[in-house]
């Protein structure tokens, strides 16, 4: 008789531990640009027909270097520079895969790729063409790799 009853509660213990399910994980939450995004360095190189002329890095930024992302497209960027207070200075942007495109002052988007993007750090490479800062009549490649930090 003892083996009919195991044998009955055997399966209902089975059936009642199938039914309990795990608790779904948590939804991650999406890793966006919008927010608060504080400078931590920045590499400005010069290179000139393939090679590089000049480096500067920049690290030793305060909170007041930051710029801040808003889900409209919009933003602005406050820096210290070497004024008494800081500047802050209006753009827009647009996304587009990696690539983040800044409008400033209603001029022509400057194409930005996203190389790093966590919840807690933020990476931008750009280049572009400039005049030479020794001489004018020569057009240098200026490239920018920005780092940033919630």
């Amino acid at each position: 008789m003892k083996h009919k009853y195991i044998l009955l509660i055997l399966p209902v213990l089975l059936l009642c531990m199938q039914a309990c399910k795990k608790d779904a994980a948590s939804p991650q939450a999406k890793i966006t640009v919008v927010g608060k995004w504080f400078i931590t360095k920045h590499d400005l190189k010069l290179v000139r027909d393939g090679v590089q002329i000049d480096e500067e890095i920049k690290t030793n930024y305060t909170t007041d270097d930051f710029a801040q992302f808003f889900e409209d497209g919009s933003g602005y960027q406050s820096a210290k520079g070497t004024r008494i207070a800081p500047g802050l200075s209006t753009f827009n942007y647009k996304l587009k895969g990696n690539i983040m495109t800044l409008y400033v002052d209603g001029g022509h988007g400057v194409a930005e790729t996203i190389t790093k993007l966590t919840e807690t750090e933020f990476a931008i490479h750009a280049e572009s063409q400039v005049s030479d800062p020794q001489n004018i009549n020569l057009v240098d490649t200026e490239i920018d790799d920005f780092s940033f930090k919630r």
